[in-house]
């Protein structure tokens, strides 16, 4: 059921902003640690992407928001959130969650196609495990840093 929602939720951001996008939209391919993303600029002050990550045992997909406060010459400063369906195997349990998050940052272009960025911000994160049913549940801080590559 999580999943669905994450999919729907995707999907009524992402294909409405590609019908409504003027002339200044822009697709990225990013990679971020550890993991790809794939990004949408909506406008100047509008970006979404659908993100996963991957490690070991552990696979983390959902969509992103971004909320662009303000560009300086090649620093695109910006805020937003983050949704996730998440899935780990480990060797004593299996299961999934969700994760949700709220983030500031910031992205330098390097040249107008090339940018590098890194944001932090606080992280809901709830995880059941599959056999046990047992639930962890909790607030940490992620930091992100990535490359993208704009076409």
């Amino acid at each position: 059921m999580l999943r669905i929602t994450l999919i729907m939720t995707s999907l009524l951001i992402i294909l409405p902003s590609m019908v409504l996008a003027n002339d200044t939209q822009k697709w990225g391919i990013g990679l971020n640690y550890p993991g790809l993303g794939l990004k949408y600029r909506v406008n100047s002050r509008n970006t979404v992407e659908i993100r996963t990550q991957l490690g070991k045992d552990i696979l983390v997909i959902g969509p992103r928001y971004y909320y662009n406060l303000s560009r300086r010459d090649k620093l695109v400063l910006f805020c937003g959130g983050e949704a996730d369906s998440l899935r780990f195997k480990g060797s004593v349990s299996d299961g999934a969650g969700i994760a949700a998050l709220i983030f500031i940052g910031g992205e330098y272009l390097t040249a107008p196609d090339f940018g590098v960025s890194m944001d932090i911000g606080p992280a809901y994160i709830s995880l059941q495990d599959r056999d046990t049913e047992m639930m962890e549940k909790g607030i940490d801080f992620v930091l992100n840093i990535g490359l993208t590559y704009y076409f």
